[in-house]
């Protein structure tokens, strides 16, 4: 027998959920800015894309790393701590950028910033597994991944108002400012919150002898076919975030728009985004019968469709190009719910839900972190264009291993019940 907190209080299960959302829709405030910011900053020349794509990775390379230790220590340290720290630590870092001189300066303060916000996720998508009342914890599940599109639409507002009117080292302090914010409010709700979490016990019912213990993490990992999932997760984040981070600069490059334009036309991809989980859901549970891997292979399939026409995009008007990349985002952002929101969740029952989070979430990164520094080198070896076709290559990977991965998985989940 199990215990497991527990909020049945509707109100307070609400109050920290909008907790929850304002902190991680702040972590993107404080973590696009500086994609945002990036044409203003090579305009300036101050550095190359090569060195700027150094930054970037700086932040995944730490971010991701720290996800894994993140993950674990979620499942034994309170998530309310781990989210006040991420928070305010990540302000810190953003105002710490506005004093950085060099590239170098900037990587070590970014890298700061990516093990800042890495204490968020895990700890938060532990919040909705376990804590929650349970008939909000689907829509919150839901409603917690727009936070990704909201925070990069107003990283994107700030930034393009900041180097209209200023310049992009503001880029910086408005971001900053938010975060000290949410990481109060975040800290009130907590202590509002906290005398109303309960102990309650849960019973697995369907789960084989052999899953329910001595084995550990690993069989448990090997089980579901965590691991034949993981290099679609990682090219996943490699595009996703490649093409969040290089967006404004290739806009500006291709169409010789000002970097203000640029970075303001960007915000189509995230109001894409915003739609992507809402339109996904009903797929998911009516077509794919709620089965994460074969709905995320639909969607990689779908993705190919206007990644491919991209190829054609110095013959497209700017607006079309950024309509076919918002929809090719929307995807992404899509198969992101399906594979670091939802398949988490699944091992609830065992306590390791934060743990898989962390997991899944670093291998992500290991991906973003190749393709902030690697998509700016290949631009500059062989142009747009051919980072369009590494792109379709490496979805078409991503789509032969979720398909492979999903027999497993649907295996895994048909074991996985919980019973209070």
């Amino acid at each position: 027998m199990k215990t497991q907190q527990y909020l049945q209080s509707e109100k307070h299960s609400r109050l920290i959920f909008i907790a929850c959302f304002a902190a991680y829709a702040s972590s993107y405030i404080g973590r696009i800015n500086f994609s945002a910011a990036l044409p203003a900053i090579i305009g300036e020349g101050f550095f190359t894309k090569t060195e700027a794509g150094i930054i970037g990775s700086a932040f995944f390379i730490v971010y991701g790393a720290f996800q894994i230790i993140n993950g674990f220590l979620g499942d034994k340290i309170s998530p309310f701590k781990m989210i006040t720290a991420g928070t305010f630590l990540s302000a810190v870092a953003n105002v710490t950028m506005t004093f950085c001189t060099t590239n170098v300066q900037m990587a070590i303060v970014w890298g700061f910033n990516g093990f800042a916000l890495s204490l968020l996720w895990a700890s938060i998508l532990k919040i909705l597994a376990n804590i929650i009342n349970d008939d909000m914890r689907s829509k919150a599940c839901l409603n917690i991944s727009v936070t990704l599109p909201i925070g990069t639409i107003l990283a994107y507002l700030f930034a393009s108002f900041s180097i209209k009117f200023f310049n992009w080292r503001f880029v910086f302090y408005i971001p900053a400012a938010i975060l000290f914010i949410v990481c109060a409010f975040f800290t009130i709700s907590s202590i509002i919150i906290k005398p109303h979490i309960t102990q309650r016990e849960i019973v697995t019912e369907s789960i084989p002898q052999k899953k329910k213990a001595k084995g550990g993490l690993l069989p448990l990992l090997l089980m579901a076919g965590i691991f034949i999932i993981l290099p679609a997760d990682a090219i996943h984040g490699a595009i996703k975030e490649g093409i969040t981070t290089w967006v404004p600069t290739m806009i500006t490059e291709v169409y010789s728009t000002e970097p203000s334009f640029s970075v303001f036309l960007s915000i189509m991809l995230p109001v894409f985004n915003i739609a992507g989980v809402y339109i996904i859901t009903p797929i998911y549970n009516k077509i794919f019968k709620k089965d994460e891997l074969k709905t995320g292979a639909g969607i990689l399939l779908f993705a190919l469709i206007p990644l491919s026409l991209l190829i054609f995009m110095q013959k497209l008007p700017v607006v079309a190009s950024v309509a076919l990349l918002a929809i090719i985002t929307t995807s992404l952002h899509s198969f992101n719910y399906m594979i670091i929101t939802l398949v988490p969740m699944h091992f609830s029952y065992c306590g390791r839900t934060a743990t898989v989070t962390g997991i899944m979430n670093a291998t992500a990164y290991v991906g973003c972190a190749a393709a902030t520094y690697g998509f700016g080198v290949i631009s500059d070896k062989i142009g747009w264009n051919g980072s369009i076709f590494v792109w379709i290559g490496l979805m078409i990977s991503a789509l032969v291993i979720t398909l492979s991965a999903s027999g497993k998985w649907k295996k895994f989940k048909a074991t996985t019940t919980i019973k209070e």
